[in-house]
C-alpha cells in the first residue's frame, strides 16, 4: 500500500506542469510570419514578470534565429492562477519552414524576491 501511495504521489508529481506553453505560427504573407505564445498558469502562485526567447530551429536542431520576447512586463497585470495571457510577434519566414519553440528564462512571482527560470521537465529553478 505505501508503494502504490508513492507511485501515486510520484505520478502527480511529474504530471502536474506549473505552467503550460502553447506557440502557434500563422503565415501573413510571403515574408512574414506571425508567432503567438500562449502562457497557461497552474502553479498556484501569481506571476509579476515572464519573459523568454523565441527560438527557430530547423528539423536538424539547428537554431537559425533567436527572438527575445516580454510576455509579462513591468506595466502589465499579474498572471494569477488558473488564467492566461498570450503575446504575439511577426518573424520573417524562413525556408524551409522550421520549428517554432518558446524558452522561458524568467519568472518572478508575486511576494518573493528571487527570479527563476522553467524547464517543462523539472520545473522551476531558482537563477537570481
Amino acid at each position: 500500500m505505501k508503494k502504490l501511495s508513492f507511485f501515486l504521489l510520484l505520478i502527480g508529481i511529474v504530471v502536474a506542469q506549473s505552467i503550460k506553453i502553447d506557440v502557434r505560427h500563422r503565415i501573413i504573407d510571403e515574408k512574414t510570419v506571425s508567432i503567438v505564445v500562449q502562457i497557461d498558469n497552474k502553479s498556484k502562485r501569481t506571476i509579476n514578470h515572464l519573459e523568454g526567447f523565441i527560438n527557430i530551429v530547423t528539423d536538424t536542431g539547428k537554431i537559425l534565429k533567436e527572438k527575445r520576447l516580454v510576455i509579462i512586463g513591468p506595466n502589465d497585470p499579474a498572471l494569477q492562477n488558473k488564467m492566461t495571457v498570450s503575446r504575439s510577434v511577426k518573424i520573417e519566414l524562413f525556408d524551409p519552414f522550421p520549428a517554432y519553440k518558446f524558452n522561458v528564462s524568467k519568472i518572478t512571482f508575486s511576494g518573493d524576491y528571487r527570479v527563476y527560470t522553467y524547464h517543462p521537465k523539472i520545473g522551476f529553478y531558482r537563477i537570481d
